[in-house]
């Protein structure tokens, strides 16, 4: 019998190409938006004060009459915290000295661990941008979660909406449950249970035990990140630990009520114009919030953020719009800009589509007056105090011949002035497709 490819199978090479492909969603289209005025922070707090109204004496009065009591000016003060968000690698000695040199491996276990980390730091400070600060990954979607290995989830981030629960979960996160009445945690099961899958429709995620969603858990629940399957505190989850992203800052109480130790109640220049329930999108209702905008505190708005299923009914709205001219009277474009991922244009003003977006919402900055700063006591640093980047893991008889690298940033986001931002909440009549980021 002559020789085939079966029978010389074991002398053939495999050939591989140089390099790895990136097959990971990184992009922060959010991040690279937002300019902020970097601000250093030191002591306990940054304190700053607003002056939040004037004095009401001023009154027309007749001659010898009496005239209004004395007034005065009113002031609020703010105080700025900050909030920390920390990662880590493990790689054994062999990992790491096997994987040295080029021609042993495609690339170097030290370099792509650490380098691919800050990676996703970045992606984590994407998704808190969007978000309102309170470290909520969904809600509970279900009556009786207790028992169960499949978790039902719905307002991804936090942020009201039945669609794409499972959106910032992730396989192989730890959960933690939090009453939101009282912000306590809830008694897990044997352990915190372990995120082993995310479906692909949005709606659930696949968990280790099912034994580990305990009795205590109920429906509307906040889904929160935990350290690991052992913490009992909401210390040691993501619980209230993010920075605040813009759905905290444009907002009007209802997801943060007080303000930096302000309440938005009080202080109109800190309450930005929100509609809760907005139902269907109309060029009507996006020009009335730019008048609402200017009556209040003088705003102009210079760009709309939403995600691209309300970027598309942007779209439809100025369809039986469009006009041609010459050459494109025989070839009309039925697309925009978009259809490449640019902006649109509402009138003059940018309206741009972003991957974590909140998914009904429609907002509207005014980048140019709102005073988007970014307190920073660490933009971002592998944790060496103590002289090292690596260190080695344990000690005596816990000593493993591994090491561990820790990476932190510490930070907080604020809009000095709200008021001049605003908030569509409550789109209906998008289409969404629900599509993970690759890689996550």
């Amino acid at each position: 019998m002559g020789a085939d490819l079966q029978a010389f199978n074991i002398v053939l090479k495999e050939v591989f190409e140089d390099g790895v492909s990136e097959g990971v969603h990184y992009k922060n289209p959010l991040r690279d938006l937002i300019a902020t005025e970097k601000v250093d922070f030191k002591g306990l707090e940054v304190s700053r004060l607003m002056h939040t109204s004037g004095n009401v004496s001023p009154m027309f009065v007749g001659e010898d009459s009496a005239f209004a009591e004395a007034g005065q000016q009113s002031y609020a003060k703010f105080a700025i915290d900050q909030k920390k968000l920390m990662a880590r690698i493990r790689m054994t000695w062999e990992v790491m000295q096997d994987s040295t040199s080029s021609e042993g491996a495609f690339t170097s276990a030290r370099k792509s661990e650490m380098q691919y980390l800050i990676d996703d730091i970045s992606r984590r400070d994407e998704h808190a941008l969007a978000t309102d600060g309170r470290g909520v990954l969904a809600l509970i979607d279900e009556t009786t979660p207790n028992g169960n290995v499949t978790l039902e989830l719905d307002a991804p981030g936090g942020i009201t909406n039945d669609n794409y629960g499972n959106r910032f979960a992730s396989k192989g996160m730890f959960l933690a449950f939090v009453n939101p009445a009282s912000g306590a945690f809830r008694t897990a099961g044997t352990d915190n249970p372990k995120v082993t899958a995310v479906n692909s429709d949005g709606t659930d995620v696949t968990v280790d035990v099912a034994g580990n969603i305990g009795s205590t858990v109920a429906d509307n629940d906040y889904v929160v990140q935990a350290a690991d399957k052992d913490v009992t505190s909401t210390n040691d989850t993501s619980y209230e630990k993010a920075w605040w992203g813009l759905m905290a800052l444009v907002d009007d109480g209802t997801y943060r009520a007080s303000y930096f130790g302000v309440t938005r109640a009080d202080v109109p220049a800190v309450s930005s114009y929100v509609t809760a329930s907005t139902g269907a999108l109309s060029t009507d209702l996006i020009q009335r919030v730019s008048d609402v905008l200017d009556q209040k505190l003088g705003g102009r708005t210079n760009i709309i953020l939403c995600h691209h299923s309300i970027r598309r009914l942007v779209i439809q709205l100025t369809d039986a719009d469009r006009r041609y001219s010459g050459a494109q009277l025989m070839k009309p474009d039925p697309a925009t800009a978009a259809f490449k991922q640019g902006d649109i244009p509402f009138g003059d003003v940018t309206v741009r589509a972003v991957r974590d977006f909140p998914l009904d919402v429609m907002m509207f900055l005014d980048t140019a007056n709102a005073g988007l700063k970014e307190y920073v006591s660490e933009s971002g640093k592998w944790v060496d105090e103590d002289g090292s980047v690596l260190v080695r893991v344990g000690s005596g008889s816990t000593g493993r011949d591994a090491f561990e690298g820790w990476y932190r940033m510490r930070k907080q986001y604020f809009m000095e002035y709200p008021a001049f931002c605003a908030r569509l909440d409550g789109i209906t009549g998008q289409s969404l497709v629900v599509q993970r980021p690759a890689g996550w």
